[in-house]
C-alpha cells in the first residue's frame, strides 16, 4: 500500500486524498498518518478496521455528490472523516454485523451530509465542525438499536505506583479516538502524528500533553485508577490539545479543564459523550479567543498542516 500511496498515478492521487481524509480524524491532513490509524484498528480489531473504511468510502462518495468538487473543505479532504466516526460507532455498539452493517452505511451517509450542512453553518462565527455531525447522528440512533455492554473490556490490574503504567495510560489514551484500546493501537496513532510532521513532531508532542492532561484532571477528580489507566480517559484531551495548540498553553490548559468538566457531567448523567467534550471544549477555547482577539484567520480549516 505504501508503494501505491507513493506513486504518481491518478489511483494513487485517490487512495492518497482517501487516506488524508482519514488522518483528518486526529486533525491531520496526511495520507501516512491515515494509513496508521488503519493499521491501530486493525491491530484490535479487523472487524472495526472493515468499518472505518466502509464509513470513510461513504463519506468521500456522498462528499462528491452534494459538495463542490473544487470548495474549501473537498480540497481539505474533510468529508471522509465523519463517515469512519460514525460507522465505527455503529460496529462499535452493535454486535450483530447485519444490523451494524446497515447503520453504518446510513449512519456515514447522514453524518455527512449534516457535515456539510454544519460547515456553512458554522462559518458564521468561524468554527469546524470538526466530529459533532458522527456524535449528533450516533446520538439519534444509540437508544433505538444500541446494544448492552457486554463487560468484555477488563479493568486495567497494573499497579498505580508504577510510572510505567501511567505512561501507558497515556498513550493508550489516544486509542479509543478510533474506539479501540490498549498501548499497541495509541502507540501506532502517535506515530501517526509524528508522520504528519516528521522533522519537528509537534502535533504528536501536544497530544502527549493532551493525553497527560486528562489522564492527571480525571485521577485528581477521583475517577477509580483501573478506568484511568486503562487509557479511557486521555482521547477527547488529546484531540482538544491538538485542536486549540494553535492558542498556545493557556489554551490547550483551559480546553483540557473544559473537556474534562463535559465528560464528567455526562458522565454523570449516562450519556455517552463519545467525542462531544472534545468538541465542545475546542469551540469554547475558539469562541473565547475570536472575542478577546478577533482574529483575522476567517474560515480556520480543521487542520494546519500541508498535505502530503
Amino acid at each position: 500500500m505504501s508503494a501505491i500511496l507513493l506513486a504518481g498515478s491518478d489511483t494513487s492521487e485517490s487512495l492518497r486524498g482517501f487516506a488524508r481524509s482519514i488522518g483528518q480524524i486526529v486533525l491531520q491532513r496526511h495520507a501516512a498518518t491515515g494509513a496508521l490509524l488503519v493499521a491501530a484498528v486493525c491491530s484490535f480489531s479487523p472487524r472495526l478496521a472493515c468499518a472505518l473504511l466502509i464509513g470513510a468510502l461513504t463519506g468521500n462518495v456522498i462528499a462528491y455528490i452534494v459538495e463542490d468538487a473544487g470548495s474549501p473543505a473537498m480540497r481539505e479532504d474533510l468529508y471522509g472523516f465523519n463517515g469512519a466516526l460514525a460507522a465505527l460507532a455503529a460496529f462499535g455498539f452493535i454486535r450483530d454485523d447485519s444490523q451494524a452493517g446497515a447503520v453504518a452505511i446510513v449512519s456515514a451517509m447522514l453524518a455527512t451530509g449534516l457535515s456539510f450542512r454544519l460547515g456553512r453553518a458554522l462559518e458564521h462565527w468561524p468554527l469546524p465542525a470538526y466530529s459533532s455531525p458522527a456524535v449528533l447522528v450516533t446520538w439519534c440512533w444509540l437508544p433505538l438499536f444500541a446494544d448492552a455492554p457486554s463487560g468484555a473490556a477488563a479493568a486495567a490490574t497494573v499497579s498505580t505506583a508504577a510510572p510505567a503504567s501511567w505512561a501507558s495510560a497515556i498513550v493508550a489514551g489516544f486509542s479509543p479516538i478510533v474506539f479501540t484500546t490498549g498501548f499497541v493501537a495509541g502507540a501506532l496513532i502517535l506515530v501517526g502524528l509524528v508522520a504528519a510532521q516528521p522533522a519537528r513532531p509537534v502535533s504528536a508532542a501536544w497530544a502527549l500533553t493532551g493525553s497527560t492532561l486528562g489522564v492527571a484532571l480525571h485521577a485528581l477528580a477521583g475517577t477509580p485508577a483501573a478506568v484511568v489507566l486503562s487509557g479511557g480517559c486521555g482521547f477527547n484531551a488529546t484531540l482538544t490539545a491538538l485542536a486549540t495548540s494553535k492558542f498556545g498553553v493557556k489554551g490547550v490548559l483551559g480546553g483540557g479543564v473544559v473537556c474534562v468538566l463535559v465528560e464528567r457531567v455526562a458522565a454523570a448523567l449516562g450519556i455517552p459523550a463519545l467525542t462531544a467534550p472534545f468538541v465542545l471544549a475546542s469551540w469554547a477555547v475558539q469562541a473565547f479567543v475570536q472575542r478577546l482577539e478577533t482574529p483575522a484567520n476567517n474560515g480556520d480549516s480543521h487542520v494546519v498542516h500541508p498535505p502530503a
